[in-house]
């Protein structure tokens, strides 16, 4: 069954026919971020089969082999869907993307970000897929880690609002608010949809702050000597991982789990 959604940004002037095309456009992207899903997962399977075989039995290592049959015809299924939808969707896309009179229009980007947040509703797997290209500047993950991270706890477990960490919320909230126009919203009416600009409220960025920090681990230290163990450090896991290299020192950023809780926060925007 084809669905479609009681979104708020359709047109007011769209069709019947232009309202199946548009969630046509919708349903490739889904197959889309569903082989990249599927690729994954057969990628981690093979490893599985290949390098960890003498760790199971004989009846685990058939159970993967099972599974990765299944992800394979998953996998044929949805090419099978983007190959009914490719020609669709590229009209679609051709369409959205067009210039005005002004000779401005949407980014071809920013369309299949909109579509495929759209296309994530019932698989909370796919939103690590949706976002064209994912965003890398620093300046978010600076304010978030200034403030759930480096910023001091009061005497009742409140984030004591220090300078550094004001600021660090204001600098946070215009960042998020630049990646959210830039990234999600379509500045430019088309047959398909109106124009449509995500503002995110209050709530949005508390909730965004509450899923920041995810976990921790605790790390302990033996002595070799005595067999003595103590504490070491408290790592924090978070949405963001950095990674730097050591010979040039240049820092880089995996946003993919913070952008897919962005996602989650953004698509109810684009419901009535």
């Amino acid at each position: 069954m084809n669905t479609t959604m009681n979104i708020n940004f359709l047109s007011e002037n769209i069709t019947d026919t232009q309202i199946i095309e548009f969630f046509n456009a919708v349903r490739y992207e889904n197959a889309d971020m569903s082989i990249q899903l599927c690729n994954d997962n057969i990628e981690r399977l093979n490893n599985q089969i290949a390098n960890l075989k003498d760790k199971y039995t004989l009846e685990e290592v058939a159970a993967f082999k099972s599974k990765l049959e299944v992800e394979q015809e998953s996998k044929k299924s949805f090419e099978r869907i983007k190959e009914e939808t490719i020609n669709n969707y590229n009209n679609v896309i051709a369409s959205m993307t067009s210039l005005n009179s002004e000779n401005k229009g949407n980014n071809t980007d920013v369309v299949r970000t909109v579509l495929r947040v759209l296309a994530s509703w019932n698989n909370n797997k796919l939103v690590k897929y949706v976002i064209i290209p994912v965003f890398s500047s620093p300046e978010l993950y600076n304010a978030l880690e200034a403030i759930h991270i480096n910023s001091k706890a009061g005497e009742d477990g409140n984030i004591a609002m220090s300078k550094e960490v004001k600021a660090a919320y204001k600098a946070a909230s215009a960042e998020l608010e630049r990646i959210i126009k830039v990234m999600f919203s379509l500045p430019f009416e088309t047959k398909y949809t109106s124009k449509t600009r995500v503002k995110l409220t209050a709530e949005d960025k508390k909730l965004l702050h509450d899923c920041y920090i995810t976990g921790f681990r605790n790390k302990f230290n033996v002595d070799d000597k005595t067999g003595i163990v103590s504490f070491e450090k408290r790592n924090i896991n978070t949405l963001v991982k950095t990674k730097k290299d050591r010979k040039t020192g240049k820092v880089t950023y995996d946003y993919s789990r913070l952008a897919g809780t962005i996602c989650n926060i953004v698509i109810k925007h684009y419901f009535a």
